[in-house]
């Protein structure tokens, strides 16, 4: 997983799979990062196309939705 900042675009590369403890690393360390950064454009790019990662990553979406107002798209 690379995490990486530019032009005003937080961007998280996913390369691997997904299991529950991956998922609350990356929640916790996004969530970190977009409130003491206040960062409003994520881009996560998941490369694995594995139906777990999928369903991880909708959920932290869903979550990210409730919490802030800036904008996560996932690829």
């Amino acid at each position: 997983m690379e995490l990486y900042y530019q032009n005003e675009t937080l961007y998280i590369d996913i390369e691997m799979l997904l299991d529950s403890s991956d998922y609350y690393e990356l929640k916790n360390k996004l969530f970190r990062i977009v409130e003491d950064y206040e960062i409003d454009y994520i881009i996560i790019n998941n490369n694995t196309h594995q139906v777990t990662n999928r369903r991880f990553l909708k959920r932290i979406k869903q979550e990210y939705a409730t919490k802030f107002r800036g904008h996560l798209y996932i690829n």
